[in-house]
């Protein structure tokens, strides 16, 4: 006589019922997009994309109808999240449209949701048709020459603009619904996210210099400049342009914006690797006091992650900027050749004369 089910066995049974029932296809798959598990309502929205019969690999499946999922997969550096959001895509073979998710569990295993919106699609393009005016202000939006894209609170694109899918070398098709952060390269200080929680709080625009990312891996300095779209509910929609650094010239609406910079200890930790662990933690409150003194009234200094500060200067005068962080490294040496005894100075004066 078989023994009867543990609790854990019927919650396990229970949760295998529900995925096998559920109406929406779940894909579960790894980084080189081998499919390890699939329930049959993605069988049955995936199978019509299969040349062979088979559905061993999601990358190969979805070849066609999203060529960048596997890029969007490599390049998503955050230990987990959305990758993709409520994109849809176009299954020829079916006749259907489907909306798809794709989320990273964890560096092994990734997570794909299918829907079937087909009939739910051609709902909305009934509703959301354009007026003539609101037709030339998306044709404007389109053909403005600098780059431009408008993203959610979350940081998943909306829309992006001519100049902007030729600067990255994407389709407008396979920007939408992808998050931003898959555009740029890891952001280990979080100076972007510090600087997103703060646009929240206060509403006021912003200014960086970053580094994107191409399609075909090529790596451009630009300005980013990001403001909450004026009418916007509850701040869900913000408005960003990369402007190249070579030969750029800011506008006058970035000349209010505020610019966020970095400051980082990284020299300093990479000098004294025996000594770190013990005086990092005292070492970062002796900075801090020591920059604050140095910033304006309604500048922000933050800690970011990685042994490092972040500073949102409140104004565009990059003279006060320069003058302001070289003061600051000025600073920070003192505070390591005063402040942890004469072998670490000793140390930090041979490093920086390196």
């Amino acid at each position: 006589m078989q023994a009867p089910l543990e609790p854990a066995d019927a919650s396990y049974e229970t949760l295998i019922e529900f995925l096998y029932l559920v109406p929406i296809g779940i894909v579960k798959f790894g980084p080189d997009g081998t499919i390890e598990m699939a329930n049959p309502a993605a069988a049955t929205l995936l199978m019509p994309l299969s040349r062979d019969g088979g559905m061993t690999n999601l990358f190969a499946l979805l070849g066609s109808a999203a060529p960048d999922l596997r890029d969007h997969v490599r390049r998503f550096g955050e230990p987990a999240g959305r990758i993709l959001d409520q994109v849809t895509i176009s299954v020829d073979a079916a006749r259907a449209t489907l909306m798809l998710d794709v989320s990273k569990i964890n560096a092994a295993t990734f997570m794909a949701v299918l829907q079937n919106v087909s009939e739910l699609t051609e709902a909305r393009r009934e509703v959301m048709r354009r007026t003539e005016a609101q037709r030339m202000l998306a044709s404007v939006f389109m053909h403005l020459s600098l780059p431009v894209v408008v993203v959610r609170q979350d940081g998943f694109i909306l829309l992006a603009n001519a100049a902007f899918q030729k600067a990255l070398g994407y389709g407008a098709a396979n920007l939408q619904g992808l998050h931003i952060d898959a555009l740029l390269p890891p952001d280990p200080a979080g100076a972007v996210k510090a600087a997103r929680a703060q646009q929240m709080l206060d509403g006021k625009p912003f200014q960086m210099e970053i580094t994107a990312i191409a399609k075909d891996g090529t790596r451009f300095t630009a300005i980013k400049h990001a403001a909450i779209l004026n009418g916007a509910s509850d701040r869900q929609v913000r408005v960003l342009t990369l402007t190249p650094v070579s030969g750029a010239r800011r506008s006058t609406a970035e000349a209010t914006a505020a610019q966020v910079r970095t400051i980082s200890l990284h020299r300093y930790r990479d000098a004294l690797p025996d000594d770190w662990p013990r005086i990092a933690q005292r070492a970062t409150t002796l900075v801090e006091d020591a920059l604050r003194p140095l910033l304006g009234p309604a500048d922000i200094l933050k800690r970011g992650r990685d042994d490092s500060f972040i500073v949102w200067f409140a104004d565009d005068d990059e003279t006060r900027h320069n003058t302001v962080l070289v003061r600051a490294a000025q600073a920070i040496r003192r505070v390591f050749v005063t402040e942890f005894g004469r072998r670490v100075a000793e140390t930090i004066a041979t490093a920086m004369a390196a």
